[in-house]
């Protein structure tokens, strides 16, 4: 099964997705969120669902929340 590993650009709002698959092979994908908010959207929602299944993509969004939140509460501080 594919590996994801998330992470956040704080300086300029951006979120950092590598998928990596069991070929080795790696998919980046970038998006913007709102550090006051915590607005985001990620647009390859349905194409990862449609490769890897709904469960394995709500792992990678509750990790993308947990992130988001973490700079959302520093950003208020």
């Amino acid at each position: 099964m594919a590996e994801w590993h998330a992470e956040l650009d704080r300086s300029s709002n951006i979120v950092l997705v590598v998928v990596t698959e069991d070929d080795g092979s790696e998919h980046d994908y970038q998006f913007d969120f709102d550090p006051r908010t915590g607005r985001w959207e990620f647009a390859e929602r349905d194409l990862l669902e449609r490769d890897f299944g709904e469960e394995w993509v709500d792992e990678l969004e509750e990790h993308i929340e947990e992130l988001i939140e973490e700079a959302k509460g520093s950003a208020e501080d």
